[in-house]
């Protein structure tokens, strides 16, 4: 179902709660018991980064468990988390000393073997995980003490201490290990320990519920609020429904034209914040799918051409124009990231012409795939595709599925969104866009940034050689860098979002808080 709701829907909608006036104001949001609910887009089957490393639910666990350090974007520093002190002792070995204070949600003491056992578990090949390369950069890590470790890189990178920061958190081994490489599936459904300042209380198909951990030790990470729910609600209307009738206090990616209305009523508000999302759409230039129309640049740049994006940002892209109309695949303020070019403009003729000069005077059909949270631009983009003949139909799934289709080569044209504050170099651009089974362009630029920009420690040869991989994205028309997504939150009026402590644009799960609140 579409996330629009209909004019007649919202004056529905409106009425019921103008009508609850006269019966009792609803309970907008659960303030006295320190309870805060938010509806959850997509639901997670898991709260495990490193099995499930998905949009929404990494908002939520960045709570749950805690790196060896963070980087605030920010201050331009790296502040201990695990860790209280660290040292490159040569190049590619690093050393850290841990807190011997810190104790994880269990009960059980963190310390070197926890540490330890995590980083080599999901380094093993036998962990099967999205992402690998980002786990298995280095040999097995040395415990030097019983709260100290050392980590040796296996070929030295630019960004070995960001994977860390932004990459690897501690889990329990004492809960973990017993489950082995069988079930460590299960260990965030069924035993999430993590060490963050929020506590995994229950997760299933409809919700998931967080606690504030009492015996959190660092002074780093916000505790603003006692408890959160996160309730299963794929469909905005039922999203719209509840905000309205106080049955959850918050919302994310709301509608241009939903939040609008929304932001009308005097016991809401609407809050758009920057992010750094990157809607996209690949398009299959290598011919792994059914559909070899896109292994034609001509075509390709057609379908780029066709779309109107300055009207698809001001009207169906959340966040009410404020997204930025990206001209590549990053954001100008992404670490190593830069473009000589730009993608194409919106141009309907020239489409039309290239189209019928590749042999579909025509048009042709085109299945657009879409990840399920994005839906709406995609159907609005699949508008614009009809206009030049370009017959596109849209098949929006959720992440599992989506995966699996494009590891298999089953996408000729796909649309999806990025959150590149996860890490936010241009390395990590690079292995999103082009790693392992993602790789629909078998460009050798391309790959050669991927495999060798990392290990280049020369800040200026490192630039151009991503440079390069960004240009050549441009030039032979491969991706589609739509827009940014920013995040429209539409909440009670006593809930309010506070900045991140390390990220210049993420919003993350304890970042929602109380509007009175006065901390960090």
């Amino acid at each position: 179902m579409s996330r629009t709701v209909s004019r007649a829907a919202l004056c529905s909608l409106f009425a019921i709660t103008a009508l609850s006036l006269f019966v009792g104001a609803p309970a907008f949001a659960q303030k006295s018991k320190d309870e805060l609910r938010f509806a959850i887009n997509d639901m997670f089957p898991v709260a495990d980064p490193y099995v499930f490393p998905h949009d929404e639910a990494g908002v939520v666990t960045r709570t749950i468990y805690s790196p060896l350090f963070a980087f605030q974007e920010k201050e331009k520093k790296f502040v201990g988390l695990v860790a209280k002190a660290w040292r490159v002792v040569s190049p590619g070995v690093y050393e850290f000393d841990l807190r011997d204070d810190i104790t994880f949600h269990s009960g059980n003491k963190l310390t070197a073997d926890d540490v330890m056992y995590t980083l080599n578990f999901f380094a093993d090949p036998a962990a099967k995980i999205r992402f690998k390369q980002r786990y298995d950069w280095f040999h097995p890590v040395e415990k030097l003490g019983e709260y100290k470790v050392r980590i040796r890189a296996k070929v030295p990178q630019s960004d070995d201490f960001a994977k860390l920061a932004y990459r690897s958190r501690i889990l329990d081994k004492k809960i973990h290990e017993p489950l082995g490489y069988e079930k460590y599936g299960d260990y965030g459904r069924i035993s999430a320990s993590g060490s963050g300042p929020y506590k995994m209380v229950s997760i299933d198909k409809q919700k998931i519920v967080l606690e504030k951990f009492t015996n959190v030790k660092d002074d780093v990470q916000r505790q603003a609020v006692n408890r959160y729910v996160g309730i299963n609600m794929p469909d905005e209307q039922s999203q719209i429904a509840q905000l309205l009738t106080g049955g959850v206090d918050a919302i994310r990616n709301v509608s241009p034209d939903n939040a609008k209305s929304l932001g009308q009523n005097p016991n809401l508000k609407v809050k758009n914040v920057a992010s750094g999302d990157i809607v996209y759409i690949t398009l299959d230039a290598a011919g792994r799918s059914k559909n070899k129309a896109m292994t034609d640049q001509r075509v390709r740049k057609a379908l780029m051409m066709s779309i109107d994006r300055d009207s698809l940002i001001r009207n169906i892209v959340p966040g009410a124009g404020t997204a930025d109309k990206l001209k590549m695949i990053c954001f100008e303020w992404t670490l190593d990231c830069s473009s000589t070019t730009q993608t194409q403009s919106y141009d309907p003729n020239t489409a039309k012409r290239l189209l019928a000069e590749a042999g579909f005077p025509n048009g042709l059909d085109l299945q657009l795939d879409v990840h399920e949270p994005v839906r709406e631009i995609a159907e609005a983009v699949a508008g614009e595709l009809r206009k030049v003949g370009i017959r596109a139909s849209v098949q929006p799934m959720p992440l599992a599925v989506y995966v699996k289709k494009r590891g298999d080569g089953e996408f000729t044209a796909f649309m999806g969104f990025y959150p590149t504050s996860a890490q936010p170099e241009a390395g990590n651009i690079m292995d999103f866009f082009f790693g392992q089974d993602r790789d629909y362009y078998r460009d050798d630029i391309l790959l050669k940034a991927m495999n060798e920009g990392p290990a280049e420690f020369d800040e200026k040869k490192r630039q151009a050689m991503y440079r390069a991989a960004v240009d050549r994205v441009n030039e032979m028309n491969y991706i589609v860098p739509f827009s940014s997504l920013p995040t429209a939150y539409a909440m009670s009026k006593d809930v309010d979002i506070a900045p991140d402590v390390f990220s210049y644009t993420a919003v993350y799960l304890n970042d929602l808080v109380w509007a009175d609140y006065k901390g960090k």
